[in-house]
């Protein structure tokens, strides 16, 4: 083997290396923003006045954090863009007195959760880690009672997304 071919033959290996670790390493990088971009769904949002509609909705009156524009602050409902696994939190704290008082959570207008408090004057959280699909709805039902605010924010919703799915 003279030097040339000799040359030749390694830059060809070199050649082949570097397109398959191009490709391997494009694949990733796909795989990676797929994962990132979707990443960018979380909100925040709060009520500034006292509620008491029994049997509907809470609606929100700020929004804190809205990324992605998943959630709708005056309907007060929560659509998940993209399939995945998602943290929700939300806390108030009750005004009804000696009567109970209890908020639902449900997705797609199915309870999945609730938080009771007995009367007047105690919180009301609740935490929720869940598989959505595109398309899944989530919100807070106040079924009775009332919850307080008086422009401290106690009541207040959040939820991101932990990881996407699209397996889901």
């Amino acid at each position: 083997m003279t030097r040339y071919q000799f040359i030749t033959q390694l830059i060809m290996s070199i050649a082949i290396s570097y397109h398959f670790i191009v490709a391997e390493y494009e694949t990733a990088i796909g795989y990676l923003d797929v994962k990132t971009a979707a990443g960018g769904v979380s909100f925040y949002v709060q009520r500034n006045t006292t509620y008491s509609s029994t049997g509907t909705v809470i609606p929100y009156q700020v929004e804190r954090l809205n990324n992605g524009g998943a959630m709708n602050l005056t309907t007060g409902v929560f659509t998940a863009p993209v399939n995945g696994r998602y943290y929700f939190s939300f806390n108030a704290l009750t005004l009804t007195y000696r009567a109970e008082n209890y908020v639902l959570l449900r997705v797609n207008g199915a309870q999945i959760g609730m938080s009771w408090a007995p009367s007047e004057k105690y919180n009301m959280p609740m935490v929720a880690t869940l598989n959505l699909k595109k398309g899944d709805t989530v919100d807070l039902y106040l079924g009775r009672g009332s919850i307080d605010d008086n422009g401290n924010h106690f009541t207040h919703f959040s939820g991101f997304l932990i990881d996407d799915d699209l397996a889901l």
